[in-house]
């Protein structure tokens, strides 16, 4: 059996799942949304290799020692919502909500380490990509070059870096979500700086140089520069993606990527400067692929399909 992380609604949950269904393989979605009332849980904690127990989904038993493998592509989360908006059921369906949320994914953490199930990726990949200055930190402490960064909610900061980076920043959300914009003089005012004080923003050196994807898919690297006239490539929709080959040193850089990072499948950004160094800006756990795949016509679905299949 293979579960996806995420519903129909959604393209690329979808996409894998129909793909799995054409090789008529066991597959079903597990929808968090559906928790408590139409997803049953049961397992146990114990010392023996495999855990006991299962999960109910849409009236069907899966038992845990049967899931090969898990594709993570879009959890909801938990919603419990409240029967009425007095404290005492807004604080019922609070507690609600975390014990269903730490029930889950506890039990997401321990199918991580089941012998015999494939997590495409893990609970811990996926969390740790919620921390992008972790994350960066960790490669840069393992030999991989990444921008200057400064991560802060005090004003004071800035200015230091600015200067010490030549005038020459960008500014994105410490998480993500939103593109990545140049800074200017005028974000700098006083009154700009103080919006700073309530929540903390991601400052980088602006890498000049052509952008580059690179999917990782197991011990597979699909890569292709992104010709886009945006600082984020994400807001040119005439983008060119053209395939290329990356030197044998980066594609090991990608690999220990990876590694480091706990994935089997990603999405690796990469900056190529006009000097010709490469410097590494994130690597995704659930990236969205099939747009990339069809201007490049890399295997990318197909590599992921395989690796589903094959799992551990």
């Amino acid at each position: 059996m293979h579960i996806i992380i995420g519903s129909e609604e959604e393209h690329h949950a979808k996409h894998i799942y129909t793909l799995l269904q054409a090789k008529n393989e066991p597959v079903t979605y597990l929808d968090s949304r559906q928790l408590p009332e139409a997803l049953l849980l049961q397992w146990e904690a114990s010392e023996i290799t495999t855990t006991t127990g299962y999960l109910t989904i849409e009236g069907s038993k899966v038992p845990l020692n049967a899931i090969r493998s898990v594709y993570w592509r879009w959890y909801y989360g938990i919603r419990i919502a409240p029967t009425h908006q007095t404290p005492e059921a807004l604080h019922t369906a609070y507690m609600i909500d975390r014990e269903v949320t730490s029930a889950i994914e506890s039990l997401f953490a321990v199918l991580a380490e089941e012998p015999t199930c494939l997590w495409v990726n893990s609970i811990n990949a996926v969390e740790m990509h919620k921390k992008k200055g972790y994350q960066l930190n960790l490669m840069a402490k393992n030999g991989i070059r990444v921008p200057r960064t400064l991560i802060t909610n005090d004003a004071t900061s800035v200015w230091d870096f600015y200067e010490a980076n030549q005038r020459s920043i960008i500014v994105k959300p410490v998480r993500g979500g939103v593109s990545t914009q140049k800074v200017t003089e005028a974000d700098l005012t006083q009154e700009r700086l103080a919006l700073l004080h309530y929540s903390p923003v991601q400052f980088q050196e602006l890498i000049e140089g052509v952008d580059i994807r690179v999917y990782g898919v197991g011990n597979q690297l699909f890569a292709a520069e992104i010709q886009a006239n945006t600082i984020d490539f994400r807001e040119d929709p005439q983008a060119k993606i053209i395939p290329i080959v990356l030197p044998e040193a980066i594609q090991q850089q990608c690999l220990q990527v990876m590694q480091l990072c706990d994935l089997c499948f990603t999405g690796i950004d990469i900056r190529r400067t006009p000097a010709g160094d490469y410097v590494f800006i994130e690597a995704n756990p659930s990236p969205m692929f099939t747009f990339f795949e069809q201007q490049s016509g890399y295997p990318i679905s197909e590599a992921l399909v395989s690796l589903l299949i094959r799992g551990k």
